[in-house]
């Protein structure tokens, strides 16, 4: 897995826990839909792209074990 990669997924996890901690509680909170608010659709959604992202990037890190016997 090459270096860029990695420098990219931590710097995505930095600004998602940023973002998801200290800059959704401050925005405005309208209703989509006439029944949503605006900060509960984006703390229900958002660790939905964060779990496709980790699950990427887990996949192409254990593509690279292939010297770990993961069977024994």
């Amino acid at each position: 897995m090459n270096k860029t990669v990695k420098i990219l997924f931590i710097l995505f996890n930095i600004v998602y826990f940023v973002f998801d901690w200290m800059v959704i509680p401050y925005l405005p909170n309208p209703l989509l839909f006439n029944w949503l608010p605006l900060q509960m659709f984006l703390l229900f959604a958002l660790p939905i792209v964060g779990a496709i992202v980790w699950g990427l990037y887990f996949n192409s890190f254990f593509k690279t074990q292939k010297h770990v016997k993961y069977e024994q």
